[in-house]
């Protein structure tokens, strides 16, 4: 079983629809969508990980949003609030969906959000994978982070870490910023990344939150 990380590029950062509706406000941030349901009737159930204000700043969001047909709204102990949404079909979404039915693919959830994208796991045959991205087309840019071996012991803390976040984790880990005293900077991160220093900082600062999460949620 092969298993492959994928760095979805949707516009804007976000799918169409409350996703991106959710991705413009100022006042809430997208952690994860920690479950992606189908159902018969070709609506979704979603179950997404924010960060906010408050509950009123997302529930303002989904109450003014078309496609929402209804949602629930609970804050956690962290301080994170767990949104679930149950959304209208949306045709671009469901033929995603229906791809991976048809070559028996597995998303292994949640899928995480940054300003690069979105990343999720997907899981498989080397067949079934090779079939699907062949499938794929020029609708949606997809860019391939990783390839290996389907883990399924793998801390599922670690599995909340985009490609790109562990990049970041491990070079500021071989720089030595996690020692004490500190012995690299973010500029040296960035240097080695590839990126700002300012883009280091928001990959480690969301990579530290979610493996904090991953322990105390």
């Amino acid at each position: 079983m092969k298993a492959v990380g994928l760095r979805l590029r949707p516009d804007e950062g976000a799918f169409p629809g409350v996703d991106r509706a959710l991705a413009r406000a100022a006042d809430v941030t997208r952690e994860d969508l920690s479950n992606l349901e189908w159902l018969d009737d070709g609506t979704y159930l979603l179950l997404y990980r924010l960060r906010a204000d408050g509950r009123e700043a997302i529930e303002t969001v989904l109450e003014s949003h078309e496609e929402v047909i209804e949602y629930d709204v609970v804050e956690s102990a962290t301080g994170t609030f767990a949104a679930f949404v149950h959304v209208e079909e949306r045709p671009s979404l469901s033929a995603l969906l229906a791809l991976v039915d048809e070559h028996a693919l597995l998303l292994q959830q949640p899928f995480s959000f940054d300003p690069d994208g979105v990343t999720v796991t997907v899981v498989g045959s080397g067949d079934a994978l090779q079939g699907a991205f062949a499938d794929v087309g020029e609708e949606l840019p997809v860019d391939v982070e990783w390839t290996g071996e389907f883990e399924p012991d793998r801390d599922a803390t670690l599995a909340r870490l985009t490609g790109r976040q562990r990049e970041a984790l491990q070079a500021a880990y071989d720089l030595g910023f996690y020692e004490t005293p500190r012995a690299a900077s973010y500029e040296e991160i960035g240097e080695a990344l590839g990126c700002a220093p300012s883009t280091a900082n928001e990959l480690l600062r969301r990579a530290e939150a979610a493996l904090v999460a991953g322990v105390l949620d």
